[in-house]
């Protein structure tokens, strides 16, 4: 899943990171059996390997690119800063804004390529295998959660740089997909994996992992997307919100939905031929994060 040049991408935006250096990578906290008795996940149906092995054939056909809010924090010898990279993505290109200076910088596919790092498969549901993966990328030690599916990715990523005498990380979840592009003509559901973290409280940083369910129905013309029994896989124990729910979403033309703006959002869509995959990333309830299902 090593995909993504946010290293590259913050300093270039952030103008204030002298250089990429060093810095740990956490793996879960539990074991993937673990995890798995946690969260309800079955073993893995297919290894790391095997979801790696397909990644470069997805990427040359992937046009749709989905960024979260980026949450970002420079330690310094002084202080430490916290703030927002907010996205506006078209097609297979985002452009991140930072509210507070007015600098932004864009991040292309075009111009990322799929790197591989070491990864391990954690379980698997409704045909998504779950991978937890480490490496570095451009001068970051990463840390990613999610999955490639047959038709696009989603993950939750952390980024950790060093500079002279600063130290930063890079939080986000991001969706690369191959859109179907046309509209929904039936009702349907698809069921899938998310993966999340939380940004406030006693257990802000942790991983978070849930079910996702979305259902279309035809004679309403609305989409609802649930992401339920969500589990802290750093803890071991249920998270405290452990439903969050987007109801009566609009789907375009395009197969493509969205509402909402930072930490109250919602932004995905349907993949693959015959809508066979929903894909995307959400913030709500101090939680942010990405989901990737399939259709029933």
């Amino acid at each position: 899943m090593r995909h993504h040049p946010a290293c590259g991408l913050a300093v270039g935006t952030a103008l204030f990171l002298a250089a990429c250096g060093n810095g740990p990578a956490s793996m879960p906290a539990l074991s993937p059996g673990d995890i798995r008795n946690l969260t309800g996940l079955s073993a893995p149906i297919e290894t790391a390997a095997a979801q790696q092995a397909r990644q470069q054939e997805n990427s040359a056909r992937v046009d749709s690119l989905i960024l979260s809010t980026m949450r970002v924090e420079v330690a310094g010898p002084d202080d430490t800063r916290r703030f927002r990279l907010l996205p506006e993505c078209s097609g297979a290109r985002c452009e991140m804004h930072d509210p507070v200076t007015g600098t932004s910088d864009m991040f292309d596919l075009a111009t990322s390529p799929v790197v591989r790092g070491d990864a391990e498969a954690i379980g698997s549901a409704h045909g998504i295998t779950l991978l937890s993966e480490t490496g570095r990328h451009m001068g970051a030690d990463r840390a990613s959660l999610g999955a490639w599916m047959e038709h696009g990715s989603f993950g939750l990523f952390t980024d950790r740089v060093t500079g002279e005498n600063v130290e930063s990380s890079y939080s986000y979840a991001l969706v690369l997909g191959d859109l179907t592009r046309r509209p929904l003509t039936e009702s349907a559901s698809w069921l899938g994996i998310m993966v999340g973290t939380t940004t406030s409280g006693d257990e802000e940083g942790d991983r978070l992992v849930g079910t996702a369910a979305l259902n279309y129905d035809m004679a309403a013309g609305g989409l609802d997307a649930a992401f339920s029994g969500i589990r802290n896989i750093d803890r071991g124990t249920a998270h405290a919100i452990g439903t969050v729910i987007f109801s009566d979403l609009e789907v375009g033309p395009d197969g493509t939905f969205s509402r909402g703006q930072s930490g109250t959002r919602i932004h995905g869509g349907f993949q693959g031929p015959g809508h066979a995959e929903a894909a995307g990333i959400f913030e709500q309830s101090d939680i942010f994060g990405a989901f990737g299902a399939t259709r029933q």
